[in-house]
């Protein structure tokens, strides 16, 4: 087998399915999807998949009810928030729900990882990389909810590494800070890939478009994607004003070093990226959490 740093996409998956046991979304996603392919799908259609799945329901009113959607009045039934946010962002939303219902109960912490702060990490860089995309001409047909699920997932595989290789990992973490090593350069070490590539795997597993997939990979080596350098390197600065806003999604690990040439890619300077960071924390303040 080709060794990981030049493995194939498929080596990958075999290598990392291996030793991380990879889950699957909640079946009301893909019920879901086979509903939206339907040309005759109707709103109530739609409605009662979502309703099926009760958790999953819960968490889609909270967040459309959260301020980033600015309704006017409470949306307190899934048929009224379909038909409020139209089928096309209400299968954005539901997938966000799905991950916060399918992840966001997990509650044991270790050292360097604890689940909030993570979650706080991935949330911040979900809403950065949706408010760098808004400040930039080269999104425009990037819907901000793909932004921000880009920003949300890119450090998912640090879940399953946790959760699969606990004290393996842990010690991975550990020996990255007596060394000054960032996490996922002390990951390829340790594992042969990296949690950018094992949530790139967990993409494409749940069948997510493949620039997300390549920007979760990629999010700390942007300018390594081919095709979606600038998704990449999108997230790759949000989850910089995540780290400069006290957020890291592992406590006591060094800030991963930014790539210079992710501004280009996002066609931003750095001192506007920065200066987005106010912007960011405010509506982080009103964002909806998985919990």
């Amino acid at each position: 087998m080709a060794s990981p740093i030049q493995a194939s996409s498929h080596d990958l998956a075999s290598l990392v399915q291996g030793t991380v046991g990879l889950p699957t979304l909640p079946e009301v996603i893909s019920k879901l999807n086979a509903v939206l392919e339907r040309d005759d799908a109707s709103a109530a259609d739609v409605a009662k998949v979502l309703q099926a799945d009760p958790a999953v329901a819960a968490n889609m009113l909270r967040m459309v009810n959260s301020a980033h959607y600015g309704l006017i009045c409470r949306v307190s039934s899934i048929p009224l928030a379909v038909s409020v946010l139209g089928f096309a962002t209400t299968r954005r939303v539901a997938l966000k729900a799905a991950v916060f219902t399918a992840f966001a109960d997990r509650r044991d912490k270790f050292p360097h990882f604890d689940p909030t702060g993570f979650w706080r990490h991935s949330v911040f860089t979900g809403i950065a990389a949706r408010t760098i995309a808004a400040a930039s001409p080269q999104f425009l047909d990037l819907h901000p909810e793909d932004a921000y699920m880009a920003g949300l997932l890119h450090d998912i595989g640090k879940i399953l590494l946790i959760e699969k290789c606990g004290p393996r990992y842990v010690a991975a973490l550990q020996r990255g800070v007596a060394e000054g090593i960032p996490d996922f350069e002390i990951e390829r070490t340790e594992f042969g890939f990296t949690h950018g590539e094992v949530g790139s795997v967990l993409a494409h597993k749940w069948s997510l478009p493949e620039d997300l997939a390549e920007a979760i990979r990629y999010h700390h080596t942007p300018t390594r994607s081919a095709a979606y350098k600038s998704l990449a390197s999108l997230v790759h600065l949000a989850d910089r004003l995540a780290w400069i806003a006290s957020m890291p999604s592992t406590e006591g690990t060094l800030q991963p070093a930014t790539c210079s040439d992710a501004y280009e890619a996002v066609g931003l300077p750095a001192l506007l990226v920065d200066e987005l960071l106010p912007a960011t924390r405010e509506a982080y303040a009103d964002a909806e959490m998985p919990w």
